[in-house]
């Protein structure tokens, strides 16, 4: 995993914003100066150039650093490549062609490990209960981890010897649609070439990772595959299935800011924010939710409340910043990130069940004992 290359990319992207802005502040006072200003306006463009490409070029250097310290294969490495991706991952490009994530299952280290027949050497204790394990935006497989002192859903996990985790990381900057599409075909393969017969499957995701979970669902409904038919638990922990406040404030500032030149550079540096958040804006898990829309508009939402697959228990699992779950500030900001209303997708969808946790944020939900303990509890009954 290119830490380096990850480094020098993000330095790449925030400091384009600052320089465009650079530039037009001083355009527009060189242009009301008139040719007078001329050679004055020469040496300071070569500066300003020189300036701002070193700095680049030091995004460059520190990154080489950093990997010469940390190593490719590390969690810092793998961490830096997961909020490149998710950040502009769907438009990486032609010069940053081995930063994209690929769309499989890890192990404990973050290597890969291939859906074909080798899943029996990678799971020698293999059971037929899988539980599929899906990240959120710009994370990685190793958001299931605890601490030293907390035990994390992993390690919880892990104590079952009865329940198998298959942890995925995926490229989060990537449509939710597209991603949903690729899990699908991803536990199409696990289904087929898993070691044992497959009893049952629950798929448990946070924050971005449930929406991906709901799609691949819905795809594979669709297709009739044969994997979905095994699936009998759905775990989503922070998930906005209405929509993340966040990222309509967002889109909001980047509207307003491109209302004047001088700081429309910010405003295109917030658009080209990858189409994975902007799916967040609304929930958006299909094509449909998007497909012939623009994605920095302020239209309202457009998506549509798709359904849960039948025969399949669901629950919802949503966080507040506040001790008391049901305070209005809790109620109003949620965990930071997605409110309690989006999270439990009350008066929307129905889910077997949905629970609000109080003192935990969006950040550290997942992590939280008493999420962690809920969650076993919903798949210990499958």
């Amino acid at each position: 995993m290119p830490v380096g290359n990850s480094i020098a990319l993000a330095t790449q992207r925030i400091v384009a914003p600052v320089q465009g802005m650079h530039r037009v502040i001083a355009d527009r006072w060189f242009s009301a100066v008139g040719p007078a200003a001329r050679p004055v306006r020469r040496v300071h463009d070569g500066v300003s150039d020189a300036v701002y490409g070193s700095l680049r070029f030091g995004g460059v250097i520190a990154g080489k650093l950093l990997e010469a310290r940390v190593g490719r294969g590390s969690a810092a490495a793998g961490s830096a490549q997961s909020v490149v991706n998710g950040l502009w991952g769907d438009d990486l490009g032609p010069r940053a062609p081995d930063l994209g994530i690929e769309m499989a299952v890890r192990d404990r280290h973050g290597t890969i490990i291939p859906a074909d027949h080798r899943l029996g050497d990678a799971f020698p204790e293999a059971t037929g209960k899988v539980i599929v394990l899906v990240h959120g935006l710009v994370e990685t497989e190793r958001c299931w981890a605890g601490s030293d002192t907390e035990p994390g859903l992993l390690e919880s996990l892990d104590e079952d010897p009865g329940m198998i985790p298959v942890m995925v990381r995926y490229n989060s900057g990537l449509r939710i649609s597209e991603n949903g599409a690729l899990l699908s075909a991803l536990l199409e393969d696990i289904h087929s070439f898993w070691p044992v017969p497959v009893e049952s499957i629950a798929l448990v995701g946070h924050s971005m990772g449930g929406l991906v979970i709901r799609t691949s669902c819905s795809v594979a409904v669709d297709a009739g595959s044969p994997w979905i038919d095994d699936v009998e638990r759905v775990v989503t922990i922070g998930t906005p299935h209405r929509g993340a406040p966040l990222e309509k404030l967002v889109n909001a500032a980047a509207w307003a800011l491109g209302a004047a030149r001088e700081t429309r550079p910010l405003a295109e540096f917030l658009n080209g924010r990858s189409v994975g958040i902007k799916d967040l804006r609304f929930g958006a898990i299909t094509e449909a939710d998007w497909l012939g829309r623009d994605p920095d508009s302020l239209l309202r939402n457009t998506v549509g409340d798709h359904p849960l697959p039948s025969g399949i228990d669901h629950h919802f699992v949503a966080g507040v910043i506040t001790g008391d779950e049901t305070h209005p500030v809790g109620a109003s900001v949620g965990d930071l990130v997605v409110r309690s209303s989006s999270a439990t997708a009350r008066n929307h969808l129905t889910p077997t069940s949905t629970a609000v946790f109080g003192r935990t944020s969006h950040a550290t939900l997942q992590r939280d004992p008493a999420v962690v303990g809920h969650v076993m509890e919903c798949l210990e009954r499958f």
